[in-house]
């Protein structure tokens, strides 16, 4: 039998985390592309990629480090877009005109049209 060694607790907290993100993802709580699921995708394989790297199993290092550059990869190019958008969005509201108010309501007076007077034409009178 094994004694308990280093390895094998990086096996079990990196598989824990991989099941952990995988019934979130079957709950419907985290997204498959949201920052949360990708760190707990990127901690698993950073712990697995230990614990292989320490058993020198090639294989395992080959799958864990190509799984971890993907991983990470997609997370950077999330995190720039989110950034690039946080960016626009600002931009965008510093540019906007400020809306328009409505003038205030001044109630007048009423005007009362001028009497016109019709000039009398001289000669014209009967």
């Amino acid at each position: 039998m094994h004694d308990f060694d280093i390895r094998i607790m990086f096996q079990i907290i990196g598989a824990l985390l991989y099941i952990t993100n995988f019934l979130l993802l079957q709950t419907h709580r985290i997204h498959a592309t949201k920052p949360a699921s990708l760190l707990l995708v990127i901690s698993a394989c950073s712990i697995l990629l230990t614990a292989a790297i320490i058993g020198h199993d090639w294989g395992l290092i080959l799958l864990e480090g190509t799984w971890l550059f993907l991983v990470t990869t997609t997370f950077a190019i999330r995190q720039r877009s989110a950034r690039r958008q946080a960016v626009l969005e600002r931009e965008a509201a510093d540019s906007a005109v400020a809306p328009i108010r409505p003038a205030p309501v001044v109630e007048l007076e009423p005007v009362q049209a001028p009497v016109v007077r019709e000039r009398e034409l001289a000669g014209a009178a009967a």
